[in-house]
Parts: C-alpha cells; structure tokens; sequence
C-alpha cells in the first residue's frame, strides 16, 4: 500500500495526504510540488526516477452519501451540491476533512467557503444548485459551476462557473461542463430563463455564452467594485424552452 507521507523531504513543508500539491516517485520519495517543480524538474534526487503527482484518495463512503446524485462527462465528475449538502457538510465534519472535500488549497479559502456558508445560500424564495468539477483521471477539483439565484416558482436561476487554477484553462473543461449542467436546469430544474453576468473584458468567457446560445441582452455599468476596479458585465440569457422563447 502507498505510503502517505507526511511532509517534502526537501523543504519539510507539511502535506496532508489528499493534497494535490504532493508529488512522489515510485519509491515514494516525497517533495512539495515547488521543490519537485523549481528545483529537482520533476526527477527524484534519490533515484533519479520520475516525480508525479501522488494520487489522491477518494472521498469517503460518508461523503459520497451526502453527495446525492452527480452528473458525468468523459473527463469529468459533476458532484451536486445544494443547500441540504452544505448543511450536511458543515454540521458533520471538522475544517480538515471540510478543505478536502471543497478541494481548497489554502486557509484563505477555506475561511471564505466558511464565510458564503454561514451568510447563506438560500432564503425563503431563492436557493441554489452547483456542481463540483473532478477530474475523473486525477480526483482532483477542478472548479464550479452551477445555478444560484434560484426562483423556483418562476423558473429562473443565474449561472456562475470558474475554475480553480490558470493551469485548468483553455483545456475545455468548462465548455464539457455547461453541456450537462444546462440540459440539467432545463429538463430537472424546470428553468424557462438561465441568465449570466460576463465581464466585458472576458473574452473566452464571452465566448461561452454565444457557444451555448446565450443572448446579449445589454452591458450593465459598475455593476460590482472590488476595491479600486470597477467591474462592467455583458448580461446574457436563454431560454431553454421553446414554448417561452
């Protein structure tokens, strides 16, 4: 059985044993990713063997018990989240076990998923409904996308997705994402509009939305400011049901 260990054998930065920032080679020497990286290049200095990253373990039977249903594509694993999971999550586990199961990489997100769920998701007439990317090949999560802002009595919802690390993009994995995810809203969610708010400087992002059919229904100014910068968004929508298009 691998063997998990606990810290870079180099730098002596400690690693938790589903992190996906370990890599080993098949001795099981183990290294941080920037010592394996930046300074060995991905060979070990014991063995001169290959450096990879140290697979990760599965999510528990319990995990996998509250994660009521997910959805699949060839590359990916699309884990439902909604409000009762979060509850789930939260009222069940410790914050160790809560980062691994959210995939974050640091206490400052782990502090804001904290945050988002102590302020609330849902309220009396809008709730939510996100799917979790993992990488079928690497377990590791890759990012969200989803549904919040859903009025279930009206049959509306805004869209949302990102994807966790540069290294993730222009690899098409949120394009192989919103296929499912949309057909999901349309046919289970019953939504007859799904809109999306897209920075106007976005370009791939932008891109999405014509690929799937979104309309451009106008450009809104200073809709959110982060500090200094002002943000100005492309809002799109579709409307999956003919009936109401």
């Amino acid at each position: 059985m691998l063997e998990l260990k606990g810290h870079c054998e180099n730098c002596r930065k400690k690693l938790n044993k589903d992190s996906s920032e370990t890599y080993i080679c098949s001795y099981e020497c183990t290294f941080c990713a920037a010592c394996a990286e930046e300074i060995y290049f991905k060979k070990c200095p014991n063995c001169s063997g290959d450096l990879q990253k140290r697979p990760a373990r599965n999510i528990s039977k319990e995990i996998d018990q509250i994660i009521k249903f997910r959805l699949e594509t060839p590359r990916l694993l699309l884990n439902s989240f909604d409000q009762s999971t979060y509850d789930a999550i939260f009222s069940s586990f410790e914050a160790l076990k809560i980062r691994q199961i959210f995939g974050h990489l640091n206490d400052e997100e782990y502090e804001l998923e904290c945050s988002r769920y102590k302020g609330g998701f849902s309220t009396y007439n809008l709730t939510i409904q996100f799917f979790q990317l993992v990488s079928k090949e690497s377990k590791e999560v890759l990012g969200w996308a989803g549904y919040h802002s859903w009025a279930q009595q009206h049959h509306r919802a805004e869209l949302f997705y990102s994807l966790k690390k540069d290294e993730f993009k222009r690899k098409g994995y949120m394009s192989e994402a919103l296929q499912p995810i949309l057909e999901y809203g349309k046919n289970q969610m019953d939504l007859y509009r799904i809109e999306a708010f897209v920075a106007i400087d976005n370009i791939p992002s932008n891109r999405l939305m014509e690929k799937f059919g979104f309309q451009k229904e106008t450009t809104l100014k200073h809709r959110y400011q982060f500090g200094d910068e002002v943000d100005t968004d492309n809002f799109y929508s579709l409307l999956p049901n003919p009936k109401y298009q």
